[in-house]
């Protein structure tokens, strides 16, 4: 039986628990590339939660993670979908995935997204969605649905 999942935008009562969740998925590739400074993540996270769509993924009603996407006149940045760790590789991520894609489609918007490039299991998700390594901009690969070019 497949797991009820949905989303909703999120709250200032969420803040915290997302705010955890950030910090334990990316963390490490943070502190790999630059080192991470508390001060300037709190910064950078607080601006991103009200600045981009904040969604809460809730599976049976339970937290699962958040997502987050910045919608452009053109074309859509998914800048993040983070799920907890017990709730990864249960196919929530690829049907939200789907669903991102699907509602920019609609928009007639495109979307594409960044993933640190010392993140392979993420890479390996996308790719495995159907996504494409379409540039490489250093500490970050960009990928987008359906579309391939050589990248390193």
């Amino acid at each position: 039986m497949t797991p009820s999942m949905t989303t909703r935008p999120a709250a200032a009562g969420d803040k915290a628990r997302i705010r955890q969740l950030y910090e334990a998925a990316l963390r490490h590739h943070i502190e790999i590339i630059w080192g991470w400074d508390d001060a300037w993540q709190q910064a950078y996270f607080d601006k991103a939660f009200l600045d981009l769509s904040t969604r809460v993924i809730e599976v049976d009603g339970r937290f699962a993670g958040y997502l987050q996407v910045d919608h452009g006149n053109d074309e859509d940045y998914l800048s993040m979908l983070v799920l907890d760790a017990g709730f990864r590789s249960e196919g929530v991520g690829a049907r939200l995935l789907a669903a991102i894609q699907a509602e920019s489609g609609h928009a007639g918007r495109g979307i594409y997204l960044r993933v640190f490039r010392t993140n392979a299991a993420a890479r390996r998700f996308y790719e495995r969605e159907g996504w494409m390594l379409v540039g490489d901009e250093g500490d970050f690969l960009v990928m987008r649905p359906g579309v391939c070019v050589s990248v390193a």
